[in-house]
């Protein structure tokens, strides 16, 4: 197996003189201070006032510090998730201060503005500790520290029996909301340690323990809202951690978590259980009945004020102050007593962001916990066992925090800033740095054959790029060329002696006889405008390096080079399925727009993250040209089944597939290129329906 170039994003060595910033070796002093004070933030956050917020500031800092020179001289090349997340932040922040700008700002609002703009550093502190190399273990013993500490900190507090800020309830250096339901976090985010193979087992134990504490420190809080996302995450347990594991664990270790949980929760003086109790009292209880310190019956009070004052302004919302006058409007009606005037906001962040900014706000925060969520759960698709379980950790962490916000407004508190941000960029940097080092590390010998397969005609230009980034690596290539009048078949020989000159029955067709001649266990289906790249051939080898892989096939995302730029996103940037296990698989016959479907009601396919790059077109007069045939072919093809269209609804079909694909699918996100190549794909759409229309009114 020949040794591939590596990419800008994976480079192995020394970093060029050029991309000097582009790492932070462990051994660099940096690595040291962030490793350092990365883990003084797990570990003490919960327990010492401001040390969290310190730690978050901190991390900014020096991420500002070390990116200043970099952005200044280089350009990022970023991948699509990480655009993704940029977008996110930046949308969520943007949608707010429009809001604030165009309803004015209450004292209320003056005070959001800088806890809100303090999202933004999500950003920094992302691109800076993805970079940091071994950070790693500071995240996991910071966790494991800062479970075992905060469990420590509140069995002692419970032990001297003195009532505190809040009663019998730990609450930590802020509330015993944020303090119960980020111990909770850590201790979720830890589970995949606990059945570490590769962990020694007295650091298992420790984690273990950890675990335990954690669950106990965030009972003794009484924290009802977070411990929803208990049930929910121990379910999802069972569909990714535990489908790696043994039956043993898969069960054992959930069911030891619950019955753990519903034992310490009856145990006299541990708030949780009282808590629930009178969280289902209340339910049952007349709003008349209510007691004063009944905290679920006063939420569904603001809850109930504040979706009567949603429905008023539900559009746009109507700014930081709309709640706090609705509740005072209450109050004067004689609606609600007047201890309510202690409330800022209505202890829902869902809520919140539509008083404030109606349903752009709604949309700016599903899509920050929606690019977040879908990241970590798009790991378990891949083929990196060790990237998967980072991966649980900021699920766990985006599971709980975005629960958390059904009885809490987390980004209308400074602990809730900080705790999402640090959570949330920590997670995402240990998932980026720990897939490069997985990739990049001794790959496993391949346990099972791959034969590649392509069909071709004149395509002497591009097709060497093709083969190259396969030769040497594939056990087979396979190429059926249909009669090029190029150097396309001597190129061809050059790299396979498996040639084969045939006549054209159709792509989906002659694509089906290429996979008939395979061999291989396994098989990768490319075309002559594909290139693979060195991380999809290096995950690939981790899929195959198993003696089972996960799935019966796998799609390949898409990543088309075209007008001089990366395009990541669009209709042209989705993952057609492209590795299969032989037999699992056939293409369809469409004499165009050919596919791989999967065999079977038991076949199952995952997702690799590695890009196969697609080179489609040389230049924007070859892109019109080859949409132009792919329309009248398409058009050709649809009249034949009995389609029919009209020329009005080629021109709204072109419009909508603009809108589609430059706003919906983020082709916006490529600039230039992406504006390009939405209107080609409008103007293809044009003429594929203009086609149609043509000879729908022929009578074709």
């Amino acid at each position: 197996m020949r040794e591939a170039h590596s990419s800008d994003e994976f480079r192995v060595g020394p970093a060029p003189a050029s991309r000097a910033f582009s790492r932070v070796p462990a051994s660099n002093w940096l690595a040291r201070v962030s490793s350092l004070v990365l883990f003084t933030g797990l570990a003490l956050g919960l327990v010492l006032p401001k040390v969290a917020g310190a730690v978050f500031l901190l991390l900014a800092l020096l991420a500002i510090i070390w990116l200043e020179p970099w952005l200044l001289r280089n350009r990022w090349n970023l991948a699509r998730h990480e655009k993704l997340l940029i977008l996110a932040v930046f949308a969520f922040v943007a949608t707010w201060m429009l809001a604030w700008m165009v309803h004015g700002l209450d004292s209320t609002g003056h005070d959001d503005v800088g806890r809100i703009l303090r999202l933004l550093l999500i950003i920094p502190v992302y691109l800076f500790l993805r970079r940091v190399e071994q950070i790693e273990w500071s995240w996991w013993w910071g966790l494991a520290a800062g479970g075992a500490i905060a469990g420590g900190y509140a069995i002692g507090f419970a032990v001297v029996g003195e009532a505190g800020q809040w009663a019998e309830r730990v609450g930590g250096p802020t509330n015993p909301i944020y303090f119960g339901g980020i111990v909770l976090a850590f201790a979720l985010m830890l589970l995949p340690r606990i059945a570490d193979a590769e962990l020694h087992r007295s650091a298992r134990l420790a984690i273990a323990a950890s675990v335990l504490l954690a669950l106990g420190a965030s009972a003794l809080s009484g924290s009802r809202g977070a411990w929803l996302a208990l049930p929910l995450l121990l379910l999802l347990y069972q569909f990714t951690l535990g489908t790696r594991q043994t039956p043993a664990w898969r069960i054992g270790l959930p069911l030891a978590i619950l019955t753990f949980v519903v034992a310490i929760s009856l145990l006299p003086g541990v708030p949780l259980g009282q808590r629930i109790g009178d969280g289902l009292s209340s339910m049952t209880r007349s709003e008349q009945a209510a007691r004063p310190d009944d905290t679920l019956a006063i939420r569904w009070q603001m809850w109930r004020i504040s979706g009567q004052q949603i429905r008023q302004d539900w559009l746009f919302g109507g700014g930081p102050g709309n709640f706090r006058a609705a509740l005072e409007q209450a109050v004067a009606d004689g609606r609600l007593a007047p201890r309510f005037l202690e409330y800022h906001h209505p202890h829902n962040q869902y809520l919140s962001v539509l008083l404030i900014a109606g349903l752009p706000g709604l949309f700016s925060l599903l899509l920050l916990f929606g690019v977040v969520l879908r990241r970590f759960t798009s790991l378990w698709q891949t083929g990196l066992e060790r990237t998967r379980m980072l991966g649980w950790s900021g699920l766990a962490a985006i599971t709980v925090l975005s629960v958390m916000s059904v009885s809490e407004s987390i980004f209308q508190r400074n602990s809730g800033i900080v705790w999402f941000g640090l959570l949330i960029a920590g997670a995402s940097a240990m998932v980026t740095s720990r897939r490069r080092r997985e990739l990049f590390a001794q790959a496993p010998r391949r346990q099972h054959s791959i034969s590649v397969i392509m069909i071709c005609r004149d395509e002497a230009e591009r097709i060497a790029r093709a083969l190259d980034s396969v030769a040497g690596w594939a056990d087979e290539i396979i190429v059926l060329d249909s009669g090029s009048t190029d150097a396309t078949v001597e190129i061809c020989r050059r790299f396979t002696g498996h040639v084969d000159i045939t006549d054209w029955p159709g792509f989906g067709a002659q694509k089906q006889r290429a996979m008939d001649r395979a061999t291989g266990d396994w098989i990768l289906s490319l075309d002559a405008d594909e290139v693979v790249s060195e991380e999809l051939r290096r995950e690939i080898d981790q899929v195959l390096g198993r003696a089972q892989p996960h799935f019966d096939g796998y799609r390949l995302p898409w990543t088309t080079r075209a007008f001089g730029s990366k395009l990541q996103f669009g209709h042209w940037a989705r993952a057609p399925l492209r590795l299969v296990r032989r037999g699992a698989a056939a293409f369809t016959d469409a004499p165009v727009h050919e596919k791989l479907v999967m065999r079977g009601p038991n076949t199952k396919t995952g997702k690799l993250e590695g890009v196969l790059y697609h080179d489609t077109f040389r230049n924007i007069e070859h892109a019109r040209k080859k949409l132009s045939t792919y329309a009248d072919l398409q058009a050709a093809e649809r009249a034949a089944t009995g389609r029919r269209a009209s020329m009005p609804g080629a021109v709204i079909r072109a419009l909508l597939n603009f809108a589609d694909n430059f706003l919906l699918r983020g082709a916006f996100l490529d600039g230039r290129a992406g504006w390009i190549m939405s209107r080609l794909y409008a103007g293809y759409t044009y003429r594929k329906y203009r086609q149609l229309a043509r000879l729908s009114s022929a009578g074709v």
